[in-house]
């Protein structure tokens, strides 16, 4: 029954995404100011800022250093005299993700603005940034584009992730837009809104999720979210285990700490179709998954165990969505890496079972841990 539902939620989405594949981009090129916190970014700081300003759309990259302490300053004020009255440095003290981009916003002058972080490659030929805004143009406040991976540079587990990152995303976000109204969260790496909206709402550094946060900030203040399928965007992915540990524990702890800050929304239509299905979903999968493994052990012994961690039938299901990334990355290996990406689902219900369940009861967060970064970005 599973199967079957997940393979008519594909076709669903299917369906709505030939139909997005049919509107066209915006023709308002140089309309957009974007806005990028930078807080030790040296290595990958100038291929993103260069990707950014070689975009038709935008107009000017306001990049604000957050008190960075490698040379991420320096290589920003390098390629300011490069970019002279397209590229705005902003230099300040730390003060967080969400102070650094609110320091951004002061400098816009546009009347919308591209929020995105420092590893992120966008394509500068593409024309992601115009479908975005289209949305805006037929009535959205916000609109979030879809993170992929960046994979130049990266090793094992960024392509385990990217596997099935790309079409798992684009199908939760699409679903959660059809039946919440809105997606679960406008991405921190690739996010347009209206500046007169932004600039009401505002950024805050009270949750390690800032940017899930402003997302259910902006639907509980009755402004109009849209996800669109047309914008990717490769963000850096964490190379070792340790890192992708700390990174997904923010995630899910984050998200427990906003259903504590929102939970006037977890009874309405987004929070019923967009907030709680994913605690949820992930709750019972626990369930399941130790009930399935202690049958499984008890009858067949450790082959049987072996072999329910991943059923075979599912190995062929995820391998085949992994054919959507390996075309879109033009990595044929991203489909047999696909088969271990039960890492990451168990990855999951290990953290929500030490510090999610805790999280949302206490409200309390670990300290923000910064992936490393690498030099190179997706071409």
């Amino acid at each position: 029954m599973k199967t079957l539902l997940f393979l008519a939620m594909c076709a669903f989405i299917l369906v709505r995404v030939c139909v997005q594949a049919l509107r066209r981009p915006s023709t308002r090129l140089y309309s957009i100011d974007a806005i990028v916190p930078a807080y030790n970014e040296a290595p990958c700081l100038e291929r993103s800022l260069t990707s950014l300003l070689q975009n038709p759309y935008v107009a000017r990259v306001i990049c604000v250093n957050d008190g960075s302490t490698d040379n991420t300053a320096q290589v920003l004020d390098a390629l300011q005299a490069h970019w002279p009255g397209r590229l705005v440095a902003v230099h300040q003290s730390n003060t967080g993700k969400g102070g650094a981009l609110m320091h951004g916003l002061q400098h816009a002058t546009a009347e919308q603005v591209f929020l995105t972080d420092a590893d992120t490659h966008i394509d500068p030929r593409g024309h992601g940034l115009g479908h975005l805004l289209d949305e805006i143009e037929r009535g959205a406040d916000a609109v979030g584009g879809v993170p992929s991976s960046s994979l130049q540079g990266a090793g094992f587990l960024p392509h385990v992730r990217a596997s099935l990152k790309l079409p798992m995303i684009v199908i939760k976000r699409s679903f959660q837009q059809w039946l919440g109204g809105a997606p679960f969260i406008v991405s921190g790496s690739c996010g347009l809104f209206r500046t007169s909206v932004l600039r009401k709402v505002g950024f805050s550094d009270r949750t390690r999720v800032e940017d899930l946060d402003m997302s259910w900030s902006l639907v509980a203040q009755g402004y109009r979210v849209r996800q669109s399928v047309r914008c990717v965007v490769y963000p850096q992915e964490c190379n070792t285990l340790v890192e992708e540990w700390r990174r997904w524990r923010r995630w899910i702890v984050g998200y427990a700490v906003c259903m504590r800050l929102h939970r006037g929304l977890l009874l309405t239509r987004f929070g019923l179709f967009s907030i709680l299905p994913m605690m949820l979903l992930a709750l019972a999968g626990i369930v399941l998954t130790l009930q399935v493994w202690f049958g499984a052990a008890l009858l067949h012994g450790p082959g049987g165990l072996a072999l329910s961690v991943m059923p075979l039938f599912w190995i062929g299901i995820v391998m085949l969505l992994a054919v959507i990334s390996a075309i879109h990355h033009r990595r044929a290996w991203l489909v047999p890496a696909a088969a271990f990406s039960m890492l990451y689902v168990l990855l999951a219900y290990a953290i929500w079972l030490m510090h999610g369940v805790a999280g949302l009861f206490t409200g309390r967060e670990p300290l923000r841990d910064k992936p490393t970064r690498y030099p190179h970005v997706v071409e």
